[in-house]
């Protein structure tokens, strides 16, 4: 199974970006050793005494944010189920961590991707949240097999997905079930793997990606919360949720950038643009940011640093589909039909699980008469769509095609 993107693309609505852990865009080291935690926690405590402060009474009172624990937390049918396979005769004779690993493949293998956090007996009743969701059921149960884990992000380009006016970046976030006989900091005296790498959506052969530390995966499951609420129009609740995620991990340049959002949707631009601003100056130009801090300044009426912005912007390689997109609908609506599938085209090099490219290809597939090529790329738009109300709209496009 693939990250495929969300529903919907308006054509020409101001967008906010955020990067969500599946969903994240941010590269963190894991620190091990007491002396190296200690400098770190110091580090940490010295982003927390320079960044802005936030509006907190912008947001009311406080509003009760969920604990980890509870997050992981199993039901006792799904522990029981667990406990079943795991202390089975049959399955006794193999080593901890892989069969943890060959229950979660039993179990969740046919999982549907959605855009969402979720808990992790949620996701288990369901079958069906984003890796982040995911990386909570693998913790609970490695817990309850008392498994040594590790999580890290995977070296992919980040995944780009739309919902309503909000653009989401989305990185790839894996689980490494380790071995009872091994620590995190052994692996490179040890011939062989002492780790199974946990990834459910991934056809892609598993490599080496950046570690992160307990406190920094809570941090991004506070950041996508957060990032959902949002989205969903609970501002108060998104605040409480990112303040905690910051709580946790200071170092999150993610953290600010979504801060930041919130405060411009809540009203308050110089805390956003303060906010923006530290994010730049502490972790260097980052696109998510660069971009959000553009459009404060276009609606500013500060075109030259817009501009100034803009140069940063155009310095820095750029995986994201959605400029092209854009591109190509100003084009289509010129009836610029070549130019627009160029664009489309380059998109979809960038992007190829977007379903919403093929869509607007079909579109001018379909008014230019070419019925054929307008029905492949429909059904390449299906194939794409993670939601089943998108493949049924498809599907209904398909079926009016094959009509005429």
């Amino acid at each position: 199974m693939k990250n495929d993107s969300c529903s919907h693309l308006p054509k020409h609505s101001p967008t906010m970006q955020f990067a969500v852990a599946c969903v994240l865009a941010a590269t963190f080291l894991l620190v091990s050793g007491c002396a190296n935690n200690a400098a770190r926690q110091d580090q940490l405590d010295e982003y927390l005494a320079r960044a802005p402060q936030l509006n907190e009474a912008l947001f009311g009172t406080p509003r009760p944010v969920p604990d980890f624990e509870e997050l992981i937390a199993l039901t006792p049918e799904q522990r029981a189920d667990f406990l079943k396979f795991f202390n089975s005769g049959v399955n006794s004779r193999y080593e901890p961590h892989r069969r943890v690993y060959a229950y979660l493949t039993r179990r969740l293998a046919d999982t549907d991707f959605q855009h969402r956090t979720v808990p992790a007996s949620a996701t288990i009743e369901t079958r069906s949240g984003n890796c982040m969701s995911l990386a909570l059921v693998t913790t609970a149960f490695a817990r309850l097999a008392n498994i040594d884990i590790g999580w890290q992000l995977s070296n992919t380009d980040p995944v780009y997905s739309s919902d309503g006016s909000v653009i989401y970046s989305a990185n790839h976030i894996q689980t490494r079930l380790y071995r009872r006989d091994l620590n995190q900091t052994s692996y490179s005296f040890t011939i062989g793997q002492p780790y199974l790498l946990v990834d459910y959506y991934s056809d892609r052969v598993a490599g080496v990606g950046k570690a992160l530390s307990e406190t920094q995966v809570i941090a991004l499951v506070y950041q996508n919360l957060g990032i959902e609420a949002m989205a969903d129009g609970q501002l108060e609740d998104a605040f409480w949720l990112l303040r905690t995620g910051l709580e946790y991990d200071p170092a999150n340049f993610n953290l600010y950038n979504a801060l930041g959002v919130l405060h411009r949707r809540a009203g308050d631009d110089p805390t956003a643009e303060k906010l923006y601003q530290f994010a730049l100056d502490e972790f260097g130009d980052r696109l998510i940011v660069l971009r959000n801090y553009r459009k404060l300044l276009l609606a500013s009426n500060r075109p030259e640093q817009a501009q100034q912005m803009e140069h940063r912007i155009m310095r820095l390689p750029d995986p994201d589909p959605y400029p092209l997109l854009t591109l190509g609908d100003e084009a289509a609506e010129l009836g610029k039909t070549d130019v627009a599938l160029a664009y489309y085209n380059k998109a979809t090099d960038v992007a190829p699980y977007l379903h919403e490219i093929y869509l607007r290809k079909a579109r001018i597939h379909a008014a230019n008469g070419n019925l054929k090529r307008a029905e492949r790329a429909l059904r390449k738009a299906r194939n794409r769509a993670w939601a089943d109300s998108d493949q049924q709209m498809y599907q209904a496009k398909l079926m009016t095609l094959r009509d005429r």
